[in-house]
């Protein structure tokens, strides 16, 4: 284990405890990851999602989780610690399992052993952390984690049966926890990334390097907790630049409102103009002037051309 993630067994479980309240003080956020016997019942790639949970209760219901791992961390990120709950009900000799699962977990570094003989009990670790937490509002974050918020509503409960329809457990979950966020669909959203891809390889995706090993309870939550934060910052930087680009394009659809605007005014106008033109009266009835009167023009020979001369009435017209 590193220094970063904290193991809880029978001999120091009131000390960690008493970190994991000073914790929850400043976190509104737990990352959570358990190991579990495996499957005894296996669930087709292809099933509906009514068998899917059928399934999952009847594997709940009938084995016991080996190990709890949660980080605590706030709004920004910022974990506070990480704790690996090692607990002493799985007897793997007596109690149902999946072999292959058993012999994997082994692999990565699981003692079985040890934890049957140091490990803390479900119900007296539950009782105290559900007190710890039943006056905060927690954000719960799981990878994939139907069968590990499976295994926190069970542990919670006294180990009851899990309810008999999925909607009775997604009901169930939100009275007993909250608000639950899963990275794996979170992945779906993000560009480049698959809700196809494992834990792992999200990480490895984002650069994000891991603390402790894989498999183990401790180190996954932590890894969950550093790749929801990461999926959690890209998905709102990437909704900020939506809500930009549909502000660019309000405002363009604005101006060009007001320019159709603006142009069927001025055709508006152009008509209104037009119509007016046809109305007028094309001629004119007013008075008829008389014509002017005639001017005498007296002819000499050029180069003098021609003059006006005013006709003038002779004397002898009048004598």
């Amino acid at each position: 284990m590193t220094n970063n993630i904290r193991e809880i067994w029978s001999w120091n479980k009131t000390e960690e405890m008493n970190l994991v309240q000073e914790s929850l003080r400043s976190c509104n956020y737990i990352s959570v990851d358990t190991e579990f016997p495996g499957c005894l019942k296996e669930t087709a790639m292809e099933a509906s999602d009514d068998t899917r949970y059928q399934n999952l209760r009847f594997n709940v219901d009938r084995t016991k989780p080996i190990q709890l791992g949660f980080s605590l961390f706030d709004s920004e990120g910022t974990i506070s610690g990480t704790w690996e709950v090692n607990f002493s009900d799985f007897d793997e000799t007596e109690d149902p399992c999946n072999e292959k699962s058993i012999a994997f977990l082994k692999r990565n570094g699981l003692d079985f052993q040890r934890i049957r003989e140091e490990g803390v009990g479900i119900k007296d670790f539950f009782t105290e952390f559900t007190h710890m937490i039943k006056d905060k509002k927690m954000n719960w974050v799981t990878f994939d984690g139907s069968y590990d918020l499976g295994y926190i509503i069970q542990s919670m409960t006294g180990r009851e049966s899990l309810p008999d329809t999925s909607q009775g457990f997604q009901e169930t979950v939100q009275k007993l926890l909250g608000s639950t966020f899963d990275v794996k669909k979170l992945a779906g959203q993000c560009k480049g990334l698959s809700s196809r891809f494992g834990l792992q390889r999200l990480a490895d995706e984002l650069g994000i390097r891991r603390e402790g090993e894989a498999h183990h309870a401790g180190s996954d939550s932590q890894l969950t907790a550093r790749v929801f934060t990461n999926l959690n910052l890209t998905l709102s930087r990437d909704l900020k630049r939506k809500r930009e680009h549909e502000g660019e394009i309000m405002m363009i659809r604005r101006v060009h409102d007001r320019l159709v605007q603006n142009l069927l005014m001025q055709q508006e106008v152009m008509e209104q103009e037009i119509l007016m033109r046809r109305c007028m009266p094309r001629r004119c009835y007013g008075p008829v002037h008389p014509p002017p009167r005639p001017i005498m023009y007296a002819h000499y020979p050029p180069p003098c051309g021609y003059f006006v001369v005013p006709v003038v009435p002779r004397l002898s017209n009048y004598l």
